[in-house]
């Protein structure tokens, strides 16, 4: 769906200087210039002119790959629940449910299995498993000593991580933010397990920050601890499942009912431009 039409133009074009819109990052999805489709061509000439709005006001729809069966709230970039009231925390069913996640050991339960079948389970980063060593991780943590524990010490909306505490023989580091826990315990050379049994690497973040972490093995000759991650889905979690949205078309719903089912409160209006 269009929406740049209504948006200023340096919010719209952040590459005019370059003569292009998007580049091919994981900001504009790993966009790549591929030929256009049948299909994808009639889906943009149906939602051409049409903006997601809250109020008087055009909607941030924040967009993310897969969940782990919930989404999280818009104050995981710091604004407050009534700032983006339509950014809340979901489930990924019908009834949309959600339950109080903060805890660490209901977390971990859940992490671990596979939860209520919903419109996210089926797909590959569903879940995922991983394992670092605290000799890995001083690699980019070296101000600590020896890094003896990893420990999330506040969860959001969903049982995303907000706080991630890295305790070492010389001292405690804190992780706070989706972005930088995710980016200081990733590494390329991380071995993910997917939820079908396939593995990935090459990934220097995690692949999202909703996830618990143990200590599972320890050398003490060689004074290694390895610690497993178990997480769930693929980026921000806040806003739409890319992959939720596609199951809920697949079983028929349309674009109006399934961006109704991801941001609350909002209508899609006719945009007029100025």
């Amino acid at each position: 769906m269009r929406t740049d039409v209504c948006l200023p133009a340096d919010q719209a074009n952040a590459y005019s200087r370059y003569g292009a819109h998007v580049d091919d990052s994981t900001n504009y999805q790993v966009y790549n210039n591929t030929e256009s489709s049948e299909r994808t061509n009639l889906a943009v000439k149906e939602t051409d002119g049409k903006i997601v709005y809250y109020n008087d006001t055009p909607a941030e729809t924040y967009y993310f790959s897969t969940s782990c069966g919930y989404s999280t709230d818009g104050t995981i970039w710091g604004a407050s629940k009534d700032e983006v009231p339509y950014l809340k925390g979901i489930g990924l069913t019908e009834k949309k449910k959600i339950p109080d996640l903060t805890d660490n050991d209901t977390f971990l339960k859940f992490i671990q299995g596979q939860g209520e079948q919903n419109y996210d389970s089926s797909f590959p980063m569903y879940r995922w498993k991983t394992t670092i060593t605290n000799k890995k991780l001083q690699q980019k943590v070296d101000t600590i000593g020896e890094i003896q524990g990893i420990f999330v010490t506040s969860r959001g909306t969903g049982g995303i991580a907000q706080t991630v505490q890295i305790v070492g023989s010389e001292g405690t580091k804190t992780l706070k933010g989706q972005s930088q826990i995710r980016s200081v315990l990733g590494s390329e050379s991380l071995v993910y397990k997917k939820n079908d049994g396939t593995e990935l690497t090459g990934w220097s973040t995690l692949p999202s920050a909703f996830f618990s972490v143990d200590e599972t093995a320890r050398d003490e000759e060689k004074d290694i601890r390895t610690f497993t991650i178990w997480g769930g889905g693929y980026g921000h979690g806040v806003g739409m499942s890319q992959n939720g949205a596609q199951e809920m078309a697949r079983e028929g719903k349309n674009y109006e009912e399934i961006l109704m089912f991801f941001y609350d409160g909002v209508e899609i209006r006719d945009c007029e431009e100025d």
